[in-house]
């Protein structure tokens, strides 16, 4: 019955929770890879993306010790409530008592200060391998497990935990996204202080801002900023996307603030995406056989052939690659980045119900357009994300290849949009 049905989802979401950040963090993955999990799955725990924990101020200040050294107090100056907290981190908000060197700032500057979880490099690596060791006996136990590829999701998610735990390698993301930006005003990151970042503390600009969410219920924006807004998040995807090849790679409505004066500000640029050269060129031909509704074409694009195939596999590749034909001309007279949440819903879920494996970085990277394009139909359902993605793909040099090969007649759909 329904109600059992929905009682054994909130108990698996409640389980889920009590058993800590490491598996709360792994599943807020997992229902972002609708690719290779089903839908019901990733729509429930979806709900876990603004999950966090928190530690004491003790606990803060032994990690402040070892990582600024046990004079810090001489030049920081932190409110002892925190301001956010996640399953890795907790910030507070703080300000410089005087100028430090190399980088650290002056006298009076506002800014956070994001503190890594005590113990949680150890605890997370043996959840981990509880996990990897639970996943191998599923992948053991059941098609459906080796099918969805669970080990290797093991694996791909500690790496990406690793990435989030690990202040310095987010203090280089943010000064990269940082310098990618310079020229566009209207998008920020918060600047790290290189003199006060270590393993387990960063200290960055403390941005004055509210989250996207947040500003949607409680400021009633008009539509005109509604609209500029939905445009100012496509366009810094698409440029992050298309010119830049360095993705943030942990984009959801939490990670966006809304500034006073309306411009949008990135946090948390611990995972990044960058494709090789040779992905990038791959991503590129497959969004172009999109854009030309040629789905035969992206569908053998888009599988993982780093797996060996026999007679069932390419059974399997031939009947996805055929969905999604029929997909494509179905929808034939609709511009592709119009609609690509739609798109990419029925590609994911054609790849679960042929159980084929699709390319990473095209995963990752389709992921953050979709969440991109949530965000901006939350803010103006009409916002033309085409038309506005258009400019990047085209003057972006993979782009360029990719019409001087067998794709010319992209540039027909070019003045469809």
């Amino acid at each position: 019955p329904k109600w059992f049905e929905e009682w054994l989802w909130q108990y698996a979401l409640w389980a889920t929770q009590r058993a800590g950040p490491t598996v709360v963090k792994l599943a807020q993955w997992l229902s972002s890879r609708d690719d290779r999990f089903p839908a019901k799955f990733c729509s429930r725990f979806s709900v876990l993306q603004d999950a966090g924990w928190h530690h004491s101020w003790r606990e803060t200040e032994q990690a402040l010790d070892t990582g600024l050294g046990s004079r810090w107090r001489d030049f920081l100056k932190i409110e002892r409530e925190p301001i956010g907290a996640g399953c890795v981190a907790q910030v507070y908000k703080g300000s410089l008592l005087k100028d430090v060197a190399e980088g650290g700032g002056k006298s009076g500057d506002i800014v956070a200060i994001k503190v890594v979880h005590p113990h949680a490099r150890r605890r997370v690596e043996l959840d981990l391998q509880l996990l990897r060791s639970f996943a191998s006996l599923l992948e053991a136990l059941s098609t459906t497990a080796r099918f969805c590829s669970v080990v290797d999701a093991c694996d791909e998610f500690a790496h990406n935990l690793s990435d989030q735990m690990n202040m310095l390698r987010e203090a280089e993301n943010l000064d990269r996204l940082a310098t990618n930006f310079r020229t566009i005003p209207q998008v920020s990151f918060p600047r790290p202080r290189p003199a006060l970042c270590s393993d387990d503390v960063l200290v960055e600009d403390y941005i004055d801002g509210i989250r996207i969410r947040e500003f949607l219920q409680t400021h009633q924006p008009s539509p005109a900023i509604r609209t500029e807004l939905a445009k100012i998040g496509v366009n810094a995807i698409c440029k992050m996307i298309f010119h830049d090849n360095f993705l943030h790679g942990d984009l959801h409505p939490g990670n966006l603030l809304v500034t006073k004066d309306l411009k949008i500000c990135l946090l948390d640029a611990g995972i990044v995406v960058e494709l090789k050269p040779s992905q990038h060129e791959h991503f590129v031909d497959v969004l172009a056989a999109l854009m030309r509704h040629d789905g035969e074409t992206a569908g053998r694009l888009m599988i993982d052939h780093q797996y060996p195939s026999d007679g069932q596999q390419i059974a399997a590749e031939t009947d996805f690659c055929t969905t999604l034909s029929s997909i494509t001309d179905k929808v034939a007279d609709e511009p592709f980045f119009d609609n690509i949440g739609r798109y990419t819903s029925r590609i994911f879920d054609s790849a679960v119900r042929s159980r084929i494996r699709l390319e990473g970085y095209f995963v990752s990277t389709t992921v953050a357009i979709r969440v991109m394009e949530g965000i901006a139909n939350a803010l103006d359902k009409d916002v033309k994300i085409g038309d506005l993605a258009m400019p990047w793909i085209i003057t972006a040099p993979q782009f360029a290849r990719a019409l001087s090969s067998p794709f010319d007649d992209v540039i027909i759909l070019l003045g469809d949009s």
